[in-house]
C-alpha cells in the first residue's frame, strides 16, 4: 500500500517522537484501540520496542490488511499482536496488564462507552493511562470531549491533562490535542 512522505514521516520518525512525550516507554503493554492501517501502531511498536508490545484492535479487515503488510515494512513483527475485533470488553486482555491504551478517532463508532471505558480501566495497571485523540478539528463523526471526559471521570479515571501536537489524522497532518486519563 502506498503512503504519502509525510505519512511515511510520521510512521517511521515524528509518530514515535509523539508517543514517548505522552509517557510510553520502551518495554511498555500498550494497546491501540481501532488502530486501523497503523499509523499509530508502527510508531507504538517503535517506543516500546523488543521488551515491549503492542495490541492492536480493529474490525475493518481491509484496514488489518494493510497493517500487515506495514509490520512487515516497518518492523514490530514479534511484540504487535492484532486482534481482528471490535471487542470493547477487551475480553482476550489479562486484568491489570496494560501500561496505555489510545483510543484515536475512534469513539464515534464506539455504542456503548460505559462498557468501553470500564473494560479499559480493567485491563489498565494502577497508573496506567488512556490517551484519547477525539478529533476534536470539524468533522463528521468528532466527539465531544466533555462527554468523553465525564464518562471516563464516572469510572474512576482521573484527569491527567491535555497535550497539543502536530499529529496524523487519516492522511493529513492537522494540530489538535490528545486528552489523558489515568487509572488510581
Amino acid at each position: 500500500m502506498e503512503m504519502s512522505e509525510h505519512e511515511k514521516q510520521w510512521v517511521t520518525d515524528q509518530g514515535a517522537e509523539m508517543i514517548t512525550a505522552l509517557g510510553v516507554e520502551d518495554g511498555s503493554s500498550v494497546i491501540d484501540f481501532g488502530c486501523g492501517k497503523g499509523r499509530y501502531t508502527i510508531p507504538l511498536s517503535q517506543v516500546v520496542g523488543k521488551n515491549g508490545n503492542v495490541l492492536a484492535v480493529e474490525r475493518n479487515s481491509d484496514e488489518v490488511a494493510v497493517l500487515r503488510e506495514r509490520i512487515t515494512e516497518f518492523g514490530g513483527q514479534g511484540f504487535i499482536t492484532i486482534l481482528s475485533s471490535e471487542d470493547v470488553r477487551l475480553e482476550s486482555v489479562d486484568d491489570g496488564t496494560i501500561d496505555s491504551v489510545f483510543v484515536f478517532d475512534v469513539l464515534q463508532y464506539i455504542d456503548d462507552w460505559d462498557l468501553f471505558f470500564k473494560s479499559v480501566r480493567r485491563v489498565l495497571k494502577p497508573g496506567g493511562r488512556i490517551h484519547v485523540y477525539p478529533a476534536t478539528i470539524p468533522h463528521p463523526g468528532s466527539v465531544d470531549v466533555k462527554r468523553v471526559a465525564f464518562a471516563i471521570n464516572r469510572i474512576g479515571l482521573q484527569g491527567d491533562g491535555k497535550r497539543q501536537f502536530r499529529m496524523m489524522h487519516n492522511k493529513d497532518m492537522v494540530d489538535d490535542e490528545v486528552f489523558t486519563f489515568r487509572s488510581i
